[in-house]
């Protein structure tokens, strides 16, 4: 054989070589479903930011996400493991955990909670008695619905004296607007939906964290095996998902722009408007000091204690068991 030929032939084993190995890492990349808590809102579009940056993928990941029927059902999946991650209210999630659910937090989305209520300002709501002998619509699955016996009792409020009625998340809105019921609750997040609904100027809102109950909002949740068993998935997940929230604070047109490039009915302007007062709740003091998404033990602790007023627990637990921080690799926070 000729040194050309051997050259030839070397040249060739190099090619086959490298193909094989580009084949097996994009083999390699992993299936992961991610469930929202709602339908899109602004608050999921870092997620699109960062499958179109490209973080996904480079951590060898094929995300699909999926839309979610409020925190107590993407909390059901993910217990029963058909989805392997979720984002769910963390009282919520200690709820279910201690109803036995096999969860764990492994990441916060809001440091700051947006539970709320709205209505219009003529309802004659200031302060939570006097929601005594109203109507508030919440979906079934709602996260408030686990929350609000707590703020009542803060207030010396009977949580029965109010009427809960069931709506889709997506009629929320048209249930007040029609007032069929006094308020609904929903995250303070959706404030410029509410007003294009209601009208600008005529929407009355209570934020629980303005009324006593301050903790942590939603956060992201997996199966106890998926983070037993593959740790290195999780770590990988939030990184990137972490990376997209930081460049969503930078670029919010390309955020929800890279949105709506997946999902239909996005209503530009007010997501945008939307997306402002999600990331006040998300990039806070806290997560500059210690990074998107980490999660103080003293703050979760208290999330639990103020979830535990509301007497939904089946059982009680220790906060130090609920959460891990170990597969938060730190993103710093913008500024």
């Amino acid at each position: 054989m000729t040194f050309l030929h051997q050259l030839r032939l070397a040249a060739l084993t190099l090619s086959a070589g490298f193909c094989f190995a580009v084949g097996a890492t994009a083999q390699a990349a992993d299936d992961v479903t991610l469930q929202l808590n709602w339908f899109h809102l602004a608050d999921h579009s870092p997620f699109y930011m960062a499958m179109e940056k490209g973080y996904f993928a480079d951590e060898g990941i094929n995300l699909t996400v999926v839309r979610g029927q409020g925190s107590g059902d993407t909390a059901k999946m993910v217990d029963l493991k058909r989805a392997e991650f979720g984002i769910s209210d963390t009282p919520t999630v200690l709820t279910a955990i201690s109803k036995g659910a096999e969860l764990l937090i492994v990441g916060i989305v809001y440091d700051k909670a947006a539970n709320n209520l709205f209505f219009y300002k003529d309802a004659n709501i200031t302060k939570v008695a006097d929601l005594s002998g109203r109507t508030i619509a919440a979906p079934p699955g709602d996260s408030h619905r686990f929350l609000w016996p707590s703020l009542a009792q803060a207030h010396g409020v009977d949580p029965d004296s109010v009427t809960l009625v069931n709506v889709k998340p997506e009629g929320k809105q048209g249930i007040v607007a029609a007032r069929n019921v006094d308020a609904a609750f929903d995250l303070y997040t959706s404030f410029p939906i509410w007003e294009k609904v209601l009208g600008k100027g005529k929407v009355g809102n209570l934020l629980f964290a303005d009324h006593g109950v301050a903790l942590y909002g939603h956060g992201y949740i997996v199966h106890r095996d998926v983070a037993r068993d593959n740790p290195d998935l999780v770590k990988r997940f939030l990184r990137a998902t972490y990376k997209g929230w930081r460049d969503t604070f930078a670029e919010r047109e390309a955020a929800i722009d890279a949105m709506m490039k997946q999902v239909d009915g996005i209503d530009r302007a007010a997501y945008l408007a939307n997306l402002d007062l999600v990331l006040d709740l998300v990039i806070t003091e806290r997560s500059r000091e210690h990074g998107l998404g980490w999660i103080l033990p003293e703050l979760m602790a208290k999330t639990l204690a103020i979830t535990e007023q509301g007497g939904k627990m089946d059982k009680k637990l220790d906060s130090a068991s609920v959460f891990s921080n170990e597969f938060n690799s730190k993103v710093p926070a913008p500024n």
